[in-house]
């Protein structure tokens, strides 16, 4: 019933990024979580469980987990190089993620794996400008936006990602 959101305004800071909000049923709004110094968000994704929110943090190009309960945020995977930003995510219902990433000053863009040990596979390059991503509620099909280039693509997907 709550939705999440990026980037909300905090009354506290005159920043508005490294924030998660918290948007609850009755339109009340306040920050869930700050994020570490520098990062900032923009893909969510729960986990199946409900237990884990994945923040894609385009900023420092990496992906953090959000404790739901104890709202403690950590590094779930890090990527050093090759990468623009993960922009927005998906989730398998085992666990492996799934992360655009967009480099809109050439429109280009690639598509990263991320393995339940929080390692990062480059799976495809050369793409548009990648964006939008979801994986198919049978877990067999993801999809991939182009923005820039008004592309969908889909990827048959075994249980190993």
């Amino acid at each position: 019933g709550n939705l999440f959101v990026v980037n909300i305004k905090d009354p506290e800071e005159w920043d508005i990024y490294g924030t998660i909000g918290k948007i609850g049923l009755d339109g009340s709004s306040e920050v869930f979580v700050r994020l570490p110094e520098g990062s900032k968000g923009n893909g969510l994704r729960f986990s199946n469980d409900y237990k884990t929110l994945f923040v894609a943090d385009y900023k420092a190009h990496q992906i953090l987990s959000v404790d739901i309960e104890s709202k403690e945020v950590s590094v779930y995977a890090k990527q050093d190089s090759g990468m623009k930003q993960p922009n927005d995510i998906a989730v398998m219902d085992n666990g492996i993620l799934f992360a655009s990433d967009p480099s809109w000053a050439d429109s280009t863009g690639k598509l990263w794996r991320v393995d339940l040990d929080g390692v990062f596979t480059e799976l495809e390059t050369k793409m548009g400008t990648t964006n939008g991503i979801e994986v198919s509620s049978d877990n067999k099909i993801l999809y991939v936006n182009e923005s820039l280039q008004r592309k969908i693509w889909k990827y048959n997907l075994n249980e190993m990602g």
